[in-house]
């Protein structure tokens, strides 16, 4: 089954991605994820995010983000931080 995010979500995370930001995600499952913000992909109608943790790439449900935390970015208020 296909889960949707928000459309105000979605946004925060087409943000991240356009800026290349430092990022940190937790998801309901309490995994974490820290690196850059890389991508948007569907993958078998599903979207996820592409975060690069050193030189990989980590691909994260975007219905299963709990927090999204832009961190360390410049200038400052490019830094936020989201939960749903």
């Amino acid at each position: 089954m296909v889960k949707n995010i928000s459309c105000q979500a979605h946004d925060y995370f087409e943000i991240v991605c356009m800026r290349r930001s430092l990022i940190k995600v937790t998801t309901k499952k309490n995994q974490h994820y820290h690196g850059v913000a890389s991508d948007i992909e569907l993958i078998e109608k599903q979207e996820y995010l592409s975060i690069l943790e050193g030189h990989e790439i980590k691909q994260v449900l975007l219905s299963d983000v709990q927090k999204l935390e832009a961190v360390g970015n410049s200038p400052e208020q490019h830094n936020f931080s989201m939960a749903w």
